[in-house]
């Protein structure tokens, strides 16, 4: 059993319990009904590492609004909705269904299917609790309809799966104090954001805040454990920015696009969150719910976020990193003091 299947089978039996009757197995992974939204787990595809350590896009899909015509108004709704507040997955767009699902994608390999299995069971967990959340509301102020569907032989799902409530948990988790102290985020800073890829990094109280090359500038990442979520409570939310002014309508639009390939195609970092357009700035964020929180969590959080950032200096500027990218003159610090050099 490889790394992915693995995964699935940790999703299947033990962290979703999925109640067998009202599942369908697909070549790829499964599909099962909670409540009425169907959620498809699937292995998309499998790399090859440049260690040679084979990797397995492993992504979980469930469907929240159908009948869906993608006007500027309806942009501008799920850019201001589910894309800002976005918390483990993001709304993805498919324009030959018109149907919008809530998608969150990883690359899983042998390494890290353990602990990853976890934090993808519960992006699954969450996106149950959101679709029921959102769908509804989305569907009446975008005239579309909520993806409501049954099981193909046994129908709609009547009594929902206790699995649909789950999210309940990282409610209530929310409510206790941040699982990660200042001293995580010192160590992170020192031990990991001190040389390339970052620019320059620094931590104060519960956050930090690093810098990835940005053509000649810097793109800015935040950690942020002192900002609760509308729905969770006290986690730690994600923020990376990437300047990119265009008309708002655009920039939601590509937001829109950016989800697609980096949640239902190819992650560019762990894709645990969504793009949202705002302040003329491309940016991701995401959230990870309290529950989930510990110190050894943080490197690897930021070493998904500076691939992302890197992905995005070629997408947004067709730049890609090299050794000059790396220069301090780059940093915030580094263009400030070019822009006010000491006198003699």
């Amino acid at each position: 059993m490889n790394a992915g299947e693995k995964v699935l089978d940790f999703l299947y039996g033990q962290q979703l319990q999925v109640d067998e009757d009202w599942a369908v197995k697909t070549p790829n992974g499964f599909t099962w009904w909670a409540a009425g939204n169907a959620q498809t787990v699937e292995i998309l595809d499998r790399e090859a590492g440049p260690d040679g350590m084979t990797g397995y896009l492993v992504g979980v899909r469930t469907e929240m609004l159908a009948d869906l015509e993608l006007t500027d108004a309806a942009v501008a709704e799920l850019n201001e909705g589910p894309m800002r507040f976005a918390s483990m997955s993001g709304p993805v767009y498919d324009a030959d269904a018109g149907t919008v699902s809530l998608c969150s994608l990883v690359r899983v390999h042998d390494e890290i299917a353990s602990w990853m299995g976890i934090l993808l069971s519960s992006a699954a967990v969450l996106q149950l609790g959101e679709a029921q959340i959102f769908g509804p509301k989305l569907a009446e102020a975008l005239g579309a309809q909520p993806a409501v569907s049954g099981h193909p032989d046994r129908g709609l799902r009547e009594e929902p799966d206790d699995m649909a409530f789950a999210a309940r948990m990282f409610v209530e988790t929310g409510s206790e104090p941040l699982r990660l102290s200042e001293k995580d985020f010192d160590d992170a800073v020192t031990g990991h954001m001190m040389r390339p890829p970052s620019v320059g990094a620094t931590s104060g109280g519960l956050g930090l805040t690093a810098e990835f090359p940005y053509g000649d500038a810097s793109s800015l990442c935040q950690f942020i454990g002192e900002q609760s979520h509308p729905l969770y409570g006290n986690g730690l939310l994600i923020v990376q920015r990437f300047p990119h002014p265009v008309p708002a309508e655009d920039g939601g639009r590509l937001a829109l696009d950016l989800n697609r390939v980096d949640l239902a195609e190819t992650p560019s970092g762990y894709g645990f969150g969504s793009y949202v357009y705002t302040d003329e700035m491309i940016c991701f964020n995401g959230f990870i719910p309290n529950a989930l929180l510990q110190a050894g969590l943080l490197p690897s959080l930021y070493y998904s976020c500076a691939a992302r950032a890197s992905s995005m200096s070629v997408r947004l500027l067709g730049r890609e990193w090299d050794e000059d990218s790396f220069s301090l003159d780059h940093s915030a610090a580094g263009r400030a003091a070019g822009e006010n050099p000491k006198r003699a």
